[in-house]
């Protein structure tokens, strides 16, 4: 069993990473200002790429998919993921395609 000093939070990874998305995006920059002339500014959309998934981090946005059978057990995974409930489980119909 791994003793809680050693689990990393939630909160301490997504400053790590949004660290290093960040010196991600100043590499791009520094990348575009040094070959300007390559490829139309490649480098510059992909900063700005970068940029927005490093606000999406900051903000905890998360977009996920979840498809399966009724009764599956989507909205438990839905609220084990946002570590509180969110969505209610039921026994009737919650999501459906009509």
């Amino acid at each position: 069993m791994v003793s809680s000093a050693l689990k990393p939070n939630v909160q301490s990874l997504q400053e790590d990473v949004v660290d290093l998305l960040e010196q991600i995006s100043s590499l791009m920059g520094y990348a575009s200002d040094v070959l300007s002339n390559d490829n139309d500014n490649k480098y510059i959309q992909f900063q700005h790429q970068v940029q927005s998934e490093a606000n999406k981090v900051k903000n905890l946005e998360l977009r996920m998919a979840i498809v399966a059978p009724m009764k599956a057990g989507k909205s438990t995974i839905v609220n084990a993921i946002a570590g509180q409930e969110i969505l209610p489980s039921r026994n009737s119909a919650l999501f459906g395609i009509g």
